[in-house]
């Protein structure tokens, strides 16, 4: 073989003729602007209006059209884009014409469905009994309240109904005055992902609960007094306070007394609690029936071989509790879940849409989510960027990769880079972004059946669960 240096390629009139007669590529499967050479890193003599002096050579056009093959341990893992259109239907995205909430209560008081939404928050109050109106002891801090008001929506993206939260500003507690203990478990991702393949392998239903004001539920070790709330302070009584005698959102030991709470409840209905995951409860019956539990804050999520442990525990905690039946499990921590009879397909469809909003909305897609051959460093002498803006890219990245295992390295990449990013960096995350244009329907199925599929989740499992019923026999034998 030998090198001409000095020769050129004759392109003559009829190029494209004669590279198709020596290749075979297509060039359907890239974007508009990576046709282009608009690829980060690359220096093939462009300007930034996209203007090339030069034609690519048809090898890059081979290299990056050429279709890749997933690696091995991707195999249980398809695209969004193999489902129906009646499964893709029920995928959740949220309306765009459902306007702002309001910020401050003047705002709010104007209309009519924030009126009744605070009216039911302070009737759910007194119901619970959380204060009691008397006069402020000399000694004691007063703490202020507020109303937060929130838009929730169902599955379908429609307005479900309109919440306003009354929440106390924690932030101006004093340590070991107004509380002691903030800590509080919540679920791990693995978690979910544990439970839903374990429903997949066995065949199981996984449901949801709601707790309405979870929050309220616990009683108070700590004197703690607030203000009364904008628009239902009492005539006659205004230099009075309310007294807390159960925790409102927004303090700083909330979630650690909702937590006691219904961890107590869990051991009184017979539960034994995971001794690696807090928040993961297992139940079992005489007859070796299970039920699961996994919660986080207030959602609560079970699954079991047994429908009446299933109905049993919904019967009671509903009781203990004023809590919402939300059915099968659709949406739970901005995870969509589709259970299907072939298997449970998860994604984060509405979140990633969300995440493209706030960013690059305008954005062109592109077919992979960081440029081949590509290396990224610590680009000392770059141009810098808002470190804040930066960081809130990343971080939504890194919640994506619940169901996104095809990002984690790119966004793995970028995560290194926070302290002190530049342009560079910031160019590597866009094009992450740029990536989710495209492929905002990915995400995990869980098939159904398959024993070598399950069984290192199986040995996994039935390894927690001896723990679980040798502790359980323990505690019995005392």
């Amino acid at each position: 073989m030998i090198f001409e240096e000095e020769k050129s390629w004759d392109w003559g009139p009829n190029y494209k003729e004669q590279i198709d007669a020596d290749f075979v590529w297509s060039n359907d499967d890239l974007s508009s602007d990576e046709s282009k050479g608009g690829h980060i890193g690359e220096t093939n003599g462009e300007s930034d209006d996209g203007n090339n002096d030069n034609e690519e050579s048809p090898h890059e056009n081979v290299t990056q059209g050429r279709e890749r093959r997933a690696p091995l341990w991707m195999e249980d893992y398809v695209r969004g884009d193999e489902l129906s259109e009646e499964e893709e239907a029920e995928t959740y995205m949220v309306e765009d014409d459902i306007g702002d909430d309001p910020i401050l209560f003047e705002e709010a008081v104007k209309h009519d469905k924030w009126r009744k939404a605070m009216d039911s928050e302070i009737k759910s109050i007194e119901k619970n009994q959380t204060w009691e109106l008397l006069d402020l002891p000399t000694w004691a801090k007063i703490i202020g309240v507020k109303w937060i008001f929130k838009t929730k929506l169902n599955e379908k993206g429609e307005v479900n109904k309109y919440k306003a939260r009354l929440v106390a500003k924690g932030y101006s507690q004093q340590y070991r005055i107004d509380f002691t203990e903030v800590f509080a478990y919540v679920t791990r991702m693995d978690t979910i992902r544990m439970i839903v393949a374990l429903a997949v392998c066995k065949g199981w239903d996984i449901f949801q609960l709601d707790v309405k004001s979870a929050f309220l539920h616990r009683e108070l070790k700590e004197d703690v007094y607030v203000h009364q709330p904008e628009g239902y302070v009492k005539k006659g009584k205004e230099p009075k306070v309310y007294k807390l005698h159960k925790a409102l959102y927004g303090l700083k030991q909330a979630l650690n007394a909702w937590f006691s709470r219904i961890e107590s409840q869990f051991v009184k209905e017979g539960f034994q609690k995971c001794p690696n995951e807090q928040t993961l409860f297992i139940k079992r019956s005489t007859g070796g029936n299970i039920l699961v539990v996994s919660i986080y804050v207030d959602d609560l999520i079970y699954t079991g071989d047994d429908k009446g442990m299933m109905v049993e525990f919904k019967r009671s905690m509903m009781e203990a509790f004023d809590m919402s039946d939300l059915g099968k499990m659709r949406f739970f921590l901005g995870i969509e879940i589709l259970q299907k009879p072939k298997g449970i397909f998860i994604c984060q469809r509405k979140y990633a849409t969300d995440i493209l909003k706030f960013t690059m909305s305008e954005s062109k897609p592109v077919n992979s989510p960081v440029v081949p051959g590509f290396k990224i460093n610590r680009d000392v002498n770059g141009i810098v960027v808002n470190d804040t803006y930066f960081k809130q890219i990343v971080g939504s990245l890194m919640y994506l990769t619940a169901t996104r295992p095809d990002i984690m390295f790119s966004v793995s990449l970028i995560s290194r880079y926070m302290s002190k990013p530049t342009e560079l960096h910031l160019q590597a995350a866009k094009r992450i972004l740029r990536y989710l244009k495209g492929t905002t329907n990915y995400g995990i199925f869980y098939k159904k059946g398959g024993e070598k599929t399950c069984l290192l989740l199986r040995i996994l499992i039935m390894q927690e669960m001896k723990k679980i019923l040798k502790a359980h026999q323990v505690m019995i034998f005392y």
